[in-house]
């Protein structure tokens, strides 16, 4: 404990560059900006010199003064940690995508497209499918209503309403719109009313002419909302098939094949039967990796897939006698007829598909927000995938790979320490990767600045129990509890770490939460205030524990954004 007071209280760099910097070696004090530090953290003064009481106990205000710094500190990096994942998400709200790609002359007759040109005379067809399509059709509105003849998409139940009381009316298409909303989906599900919407969109799509353009609008969700079957299939039957193919070990993979296989819409075929009209398909991403073939199961995007691998993904999971009849039959007369009609890339010359938003341009924006904010920032990477609880585990082993990287402690904790913890991370993480995470520390060190690494994708929950929450809480949590197993007392005295899981979308799981935040101190809060961390985590419950503990404020509420390019990480390493 003395160490982390002596650190306090003398040490050159305090909480550089958001937290606490020295002003002269007798005065400390804090700051976010020149415009706020006086505003905001006026309290936080720490003086070298101070008296402290010569009473039985002397000890005890000492450590008490140290404990309301500590809980300052920890409210300052709460603060700075949800402004960087709010950075991200700003910079891929819909309207900011489109107006980066959609180029309007000014005579507004010409639409550029990166670089391509498409004549406008009120020739403009408009259909849309996902999350944050209500967003992206109001600023196409808003763009070209003149030349818009007629439209359809097909959000989320209760899109509209959701965000007119989030206070997003500026995202929702206008009562006069000549683009019809239409609402299904429940609980991410394919129903009939989503059914209803994918039947109008196939309407509009076939009715096209050589003369018109069909702008498509395309975002994560887009599969649920798109459902249309290929005869005789059934809509009951598709999610029957969807069920089966779950319960039984497919992987997503597996289903968007499925998908592409026995739906109109999906796999291409939308864009084949909108020719000859020319085609521009506006995206945003919410898979690793950006594959557009992917993204809502790909109905503007050539399919490299076959008939013939959809009977193979039945048999491999032993499910082959219990699909419905319809789809066996289907599949089968359409491998007899492949070998005369298969796509060809030819076929979608009429098409330009692009990625408008992703997790690339999230990461990219939370990386320059932190380096303004004087961290030395890198992306770990944009492509994380995984059990979110063992993802979490991962970030706290960085977090201590990190600490020991910092050549002042070095020293301190001897070369097989590092080797240690090298070498565990090595099950994560590729060595590439650990010495590029290695030089980050030590830049940060040399230039006496903290450090934040930022990543992006998309984890899974392996349910256990029956409890709230969500991937990016369960992974919040797991992390608290590896800082609180593998960071020792003389680590933790000299560095402060700050880690952050949050959705883009603003919901994280079945919750009303984005994600949450966690630091060093969270389990032993926990345990002060009664609560059994692993037991929570263990019954899927991070929501409940976490609503429960410091009121609250480790979650973060972001309310519906409009927008989902996957989920955030955030991991501050603060020394003090």
């Amino acid at each position: 404990m003395w160490r982390l007071l002596f650190r306090c209280c003398s040490h050159r760099v305090l909480l550089a560059p958001s937290g606490l910097k020295q002003l002269n070696r007798g005065c400390l004090t804090t700051f976010c900006s020149e415009n706020q530090a006086a505003i905001n953290f006026k309290k936080v003064i720490i003086r070298k010199d101070r008296q402290f009481s010569t009473s039985k106990n002397p000890n005890m205000e000492f450590k008490e003064d140290a404990n309301n710094r500590l809980s300052e500190v920890a409210d300052l990096q709460r603060t700075e940690i949800r402004g960087i994942f709010e950075s991200a998400v700003d910079a891929v709200i819909p309207r900011k995508m489109m107006e980066r790609v959609l180029e309007l002359s000014s005579d507004r007759k010409t639409l550029t497209v990166e670089g391509k040109e498409y004549k406008l005379n009120k020739n403009l067809n408009v259909v849309g499918f996902g999350k944050a399509v209500m967003g992206m059709a109001r600023c196409v509105d808003d763009l070209l209503r003149p030349h818009i003849v007629k439209g359809a998409i097909s959000v989320p139940y209760g899109c509209r309403q959701i965000l007119t009381n989030a206070g997003k009316s500026d995202q929702v298409l206008e009562a006069d719109s000549k683009i019809t909303v239409y609402e299904g989906a429940r609980n991410n599900l394919p129903d009939t009313d989503a059914h209803d919407a994918a039947k109008a969109i196939w309407d509009l799509v076939k009715d096209s002419t050589q003369n018109d353009i069909l702008l498509v609008l395309v975002s994560g969700g887009g599969s649920a909302l798109l459902p249309l079957p290929r005869l005789p299939i059934t809509l009951e039957e598709s999610a029957e098939l969807t069920r089966i193919l779950s319960t039984h070990g497919a992987t997503i993979n597996d289903l968007n094949i499925v998908r592409k296989q026995t739906e109109v819409l999906k796999g291409g075929g939308l864009a084949r039967d909108a020719k000859p009209c020319k085609v521009i398909c506006l995206i945003i991403s919410d898979v690793i990796g950006d594959k557009m073939d992917i993204i809502s199961s790909g109905p503007t995007v050539h399919d490299p897939s076959t008939p013939h691998i959809c009977l193979d993904i039945f048999k491999r999971l032993s499910v082959d006698q219990l699909v419905p009849k319809s789809v066996t039959e289907m599949l089968t007369e359409k491998i007899s007829a492949y070998t005369k009609t298969q796509q060809k890339l030819r076929e979608y010359a009429h098409v330009q598909n692009i990625i408008v938003g992703s997790n690339v341009i999230a990461t990219s924006a939370a990386h320059k927000t932190a380096v303004s904010q004087g961290y030395v920032s890198t992306v770990l990477s944009t492509e994380l995938d995984g059990e979110a609880r063992s993802v979490g585990t991962m970030f706290a082993k960085l977090a201590r790979y990190m600490i020991l990287c910092f050549g002042y402690l070095r020293s301190d904790v001897g070369s097989e320490e590092l080797a240690t913890v090298e070498l565990e991370l090595c099950k994560y993480l590729p060595k590439k990767v650990l010495k590029q995470m290695a030089d980050v520390s030590d830049e940060a060190h040399n230039v006496g600045k903290s450090v934040c690494i930022i990543a992006g994708g998309e984890t899974v929950v392996n349910v256990r129990g029956n409890g709230k929450g969500g991937r990016n809480q369960e992974m919040a949590v797991a992390c608290a509890v590896e800082l609180d197993n593998i960071i020792p007392t003389r680590l933790s005295d000299a560095y402060q770490v700050t880690f952050l899981s949050c959705g883009t979308d603003g919901q994280d799981g079945p919750t009303t939460t984005a994600g949450a935040s966690v630091n060093i101190q969270f389990v032993k809060q926990c345990e002060e205030s009664g609560y059994e961390v692993k037991s929570y985590l263990d019954n899927n419950d991070t929501f409940s524990l976490l609503e429960a503990v410091n009121s609250g404020k480790n979650l973060l509420n972001t309310g519906i954004t409009g927008t989902n390019v996957m989920d955030i990480q955030l991991l501050l390493i603060n020394p003090l």
